[in-house]
């Protein structure tokens, strides 16, 4: 009399496929709460413009970004820069997307706080407070530097601005 080998028995094969799909929908669930979200930099900046008193900013391009933080263009994937209208104000608004390591960029950037912060310290206290609160922040592949009065209005824009 010739048995079945017991594990290829049509019991075993139920609970081994069962066992497959449930492995397969728990990952399929789980991808929903951990793939990678991206920044989308036109929603960005169009929230940014609605929630922010523009009247204190311009919208940066690739010459202020070089200027400003001598970060060029073709270093990033992506940006949104908000300028001060004068160089009298420390309202600035930056979010970069780097290709590479983010230090490089953030010690740019922490070099322009230093510059304006020494020019403001002296001659435009109420600047100079601005600046002191300003937060540079790194999430991933972005950076995010945001000098201004009201620091969760534009945490706020950029948080509806991921897709």
């Amino acid at each position: 009399m010739v048995r079945k080998p017991l594990k290829t028995s049509s019991i075993y094969k139920k609970k081994y496929t069962i066992l497959a799909l449930i492995v397969f929908f728990a990952f399929v669930l789980a991808y929903q709460f951990v793939k990678v979200k991206n920044l989308d930099f036109t929603k960005l900046s169009s929230n940014i413009e609605k929630r922010v008193d523009m009247a204190n900013f311009v919208k940066g391009n690739d010459i202020d970004l070089k200027k400003m933080y001598g970060i060029n263009k073709l270093e990033v994937d992506n940006y949104a820069l908000f300028a001060p209208k004068s160089n009298m104000e420390a309202n600035e608004i930056l979010i970069l997307k780097v290709k590479g390591d983010t230090s490089d960029y953030v010690n740019r950037i922490q070099k322009r706080i230093d510059a304006q912060s020494s020019s403001f310290k002296n001659y435009a206290p109420a600047q100079y407070e601005i600046l002191k609160k300003a937060d540079l922040v790194e999430k991933g592949q972005y950076i995010y530097f945001i000098s201004y009065k009201d620091l969760n209005v534009v945490y706020d824009a950029i948080s509806n601005s991921y897709k």
